[in-house]
């Protein structure tokens, strides 16, 4: 799956020469960019570069990058793909109507790697989508891009565009096992979304969904819940969406509106069933580890190899959540996964996955990790 990956902080357009220059030796077959947000991206500099490229290459703005394990604010990580990868560009996502170019997924497609806009709508029918797209056994892994500080932030780019609202997705043609975790527990439900447009949650159990959450979440904190203190005491009480499979799907709570509607980092069908969840530090981080344990293992398992490298995405409120604690999260991530293999990827903005034969999911406050030849 993955050849090569490297480094580069990204101050200077020279070293973005010599940066690209390096990630396209060796017969690449493709090439993934993972720009932290507070580098000095200017992609129009850039863009004559990347359409020097003979090869696919995109990516995307992410609060922050992970490299050997480390997280930057500043800086890209590049990867390359050892097998053939191909690329589908959705520039709007509101305009998005289930159809795809003609022979997009092959029967050689092992692995779809999705990067989307982490404020973008229509995900959920996006992953719908590509579920019934495809015919065999496929791994689907992938993240929201984009800043938590300002939703209007350019997100995604290809060789041609950078643009906001979109997705892209790559079909590759080798192997990736995917383990994801959160960690969370129910306090309280089930209770019926009872009234949902897109991201915003309007009543639970028909009752103003504010009034609702604000009841549970005071009694079990003690605090007194208030516009000016929501995001500080939300954080930890996402709300879970309970699936079929007793599976519960998280989602993380951005604020609330003037009608006292709740506003959610990723949509919710209308009737789901809801939990508002809570959790320890100790129980996220443990969630963790499970998560990468588990993906080493299906890919021992399947390919009987050691794996070399895991492409981690985890959700930039787990970091919110966890504080200085987030550092131990990596550790066991890295402690999992194997000492010989090598950790990248982002901080996202909401998650996507597939473990074994289950539906594809989006999630929230998750941690996904795809490992790798």
């Amino acid at each position: 799956m993955f050849q090569k990956v490297i480094f580069f902080d990204g101050k200077e357009l020279n070293g973005w020469q010599v940066f690209l220059e390096e990630l396209s030796k060796d017969n690449a077959k493709g090439i993934i960019l993972f720009v932290a947000e507070e580098t000095p991206f200017n992609f129009k500099q850039i863009k004559p570069l990347l359409k020097k490229l003979k090869m696919t290459v995109w990516g995307g703005i992410f609060p922050e990058v992970i490299y050997n394990g480390s997280m930057f604010r500043q800086g890209v990580v590049g990867c390359t793909f050892r097998s053939p990868v191909s690329i589908e560009v959705i520039k709007n996502m509101d305009e998005f109507n289930g159809t795809f170019s003609k022979n997009f997924i092959s029967e050689n497609t092992k692995s779809l790697l999705i990067l989307n806009d982490g404020y973008a709508n229509n995900i959920p029918f996006l992953i719908e989508t590509l579920y019934e797209m495809s015919l065999k056994e496929i791994s689907f892994i992938g993240g929201g891009a984009g800043s938590l500080r300002e939703s209007d932030h350019l997100s995604l780019f290809t060789r041609d565009d950078f643009f906001i609202r979109g997705a892209i997705i790559a079909s590759v043609e080798d192997y990736i096992s995917v383990g994801m975790g959160h960690g969370w527990q129910p306090i309280h439900g089930p209770a019926i979304a009872s009234d949902v447009e897109k991201h915003t949650l309007k009543s639970i159990d028909w009752e103003p969904a504010f009034n609702y959450y604000k009841k549970v979440v005071e009694k079990d904190s003690g605090k007194k819940l208030r516009e000016n203190n929501f995001l500080e005491i939300a954080k930890s009480y996402p709300i879970g969406l309970l699936k079929y499979d007793d599976e519960i799907v998280l989602r993380v709570l951005l604020g609330i509106d003037k009608n006292n509607n709740i506003l959610l980092g990723s949509e919710i069908p209308k009737n789901s069933m809801l939990m508002i969840m809570k959790a320890s530090s100790d129980g996220m981080i443990k969630a963790a580890g499970m998560a990468a344990e588990h993906a080493r293992k299906t890919f021992e398992t399947k390919k009987k190899i050691s794996p070399s490298k895991a492409l981690l995405m985890d959700c930039i409120t787990r970091v919110l959540s966890l504080g200085d604690r987030f550092k131990d999260e990596l550790k066991i991530i890295k402690d999992k996964v194997g000492t010989d293999v090598f950790v990248f990827g982002f901080l996202s903005l909401g998650e996507i996955a597939s473990i074994g034969d289950k539906y594809i999911e989006l999630h929230n406050k998750t941690v996904v990790i795809g490992i790798g030849e």
